[in-house]
């Protein structure tokens, strides 16, 4: 078994992973203030609760999308396993054939969750992550990634609601139970939660209609169960470990070399 960490800007999340698939993931807040020290700490204190033998791991992958942080998490993962960590990123061998302007500025998240896709589900792919922001990915039918979509996350358009309006205050994005609300609240979680919906709705109408076929999709992230659901648009599967087996994936073909 080997750990698998995903470094966003609102949490960081471990997994236990082998070749039979997930066998655990945990969670921690990201904070920049935090020193290797202290989340090498925090990780072992999680891990413990998981039952986690860190002498028995056979490796360590990190994606990261936090660059200030990347050095620091990962220096608290060498303290914590006492292994070198892997770090998705130039040089590590995925096996994804990226067709964008500039491959290196494709995010670690994105490259792993497409990994994880073309493994596990038919060409074309178009790979949705719901966490700080709203990433889509497509992989087209010759298993080539081709580009993709970055839009606000559920937290951060809640955030920018309230901060830019005086009489709207923080509400727990949950939705209710119409669309059509008789007060602030409910409206706000309305358009939160549904608005992300219709939103996903229309950008993978469009997509297809670039692609010039329909594509299977599958939907990753906190957000996912909350917001998929209330989609118009059939047969999103939600796959809350697709990351985590991308990395393993991915660490799996570096050994090989």
């Amino acid at each position: 078994m080997i750990l698998t960490v995903d470094l966003s800007n609102t949490r960081i999340t471990m997994a236990g992973a082998d070749g039979d698939g997930i066998r655990f993931s945990c969670q921690l807040a990201t904070a920049r203030s935090r020193t290797a020290d202290e989340y090498a700490a925090l990780m072992g204190l999680l891990l413990a609760r998981e039952d986690t033998d860190l002498s028995a791991l056979d490796g360590c992958i990190l994606s990261s999308v936090v660059p200030e942080l990347t050095l620091v998490v990962r220096r608290g993962l060498e303290k914590l396993t006492c292994r070198d960590v892997m770090v998705v990123g130039p040089g590590v061998k995925t096996g994804l054939n990226i067709r964008l302007d500039d491959p290196s500025q494709l995010g670690s998240d994105f490259v792993a969750a497409a990994v994880a896709a073309q493994a596990a589900y038919p060409l074309p792919v178009i790979t949705v992550e719901m966490d700080t922001a709203i990433g889509l990915g497509v992989t087209d039918g010759s298993g080539c990634y081709i580009g993709g979509v970055i839009a606000p996350g559920i937290t951060a358009s809640a955030a920018a609601l309230t901060s830019r309006a005086s009489l709207l205050h923080d509400v727990l994005p949950q939705a209710p139970a119409r669309i059509i609300c008789r007060n602030t609240d409910e409206s706000m979680r309305s358009g939160i939660i549904y608005g992300a919906a219709a939103m996903l709705d229309g950008l993978l109408a469009g997509m297809e209609q670039e692609l010039g076929q329909s594509a299977h999709v599958v939907a990753t992230g906190p957000w996912a169960r909350a917001v998929i659901p209330h989609c118009r648009r059939e047969g999103i599967q939600v796959d809350e470990d697709l990351i985590h087996r991308g990395l393993w994936l991915i660490w799996k073909r570096n050994q090989r070399r």
